[in-house]
């Protein structure tokens, strides 16, 4: 009973703060003339639709766009360039190019060889430090 009582008496007092709230006046914002004007939010209406409906197809920004064609057209802008410098060289350029990519290759076989067993290396070190000293030996006597 005490419940009922107290849930009746936090009504009335709600009932008497909201007459109580209703008599003051509620300070309010001062409406803004431009964005208040019809005009003004048709246009807004307008440019919000736009701007989803380009970013809903398109699923690009123009700034987005723009920067990828850039990418695009330095890639192929490289390209070209090389594609030029490869026409226009000239026999001799073209030779040392071959003469350069034999060595490579002769350098890699070597590094082949080098890379083989470990002991095949330490026995041609020690066929060399026998001939050496045999022919240093020889000079000496």
């Amino acid at each position: 009973m005490q419940t009922h009582q107290s849930e009746q008496q936090d009504s009335l007092s709600q009932q008497q703060s909201e007459e109580n709230s209703s008599n003051l006046i509620r300070p309010q914002k001062p409406p803004n003339p431009l964005t208040a004007s019809r005009s003004h939010q048709e246009l807004h209406r307008e440019l919000c639709m736009t701007h989803k409906r380009r970013v809903s197809q398109e699923g690009k920004t123009e700034l987005q766009k723009v920067l990828e064609k850039r990418r695009w057209e330095q890639a192929m802008k490289a390209s070209r360039d090389q594609e030029e410098a490869k026409k226009n060289r000239s026999p001799l350029h073209q030779e040392l190019l071959k003469r350069h990519q034999r060595l490579e290759k002769l350098e890699r076989d070597k590094g082949q060889q080098r890379e083989g067993p470990e002991f095949l290396r330490v026995k041609e070190r020690l066929r060399r430090t026998v001939v050496l000293e045999e022919v240093a030996g020889g000079k000496e006597v």
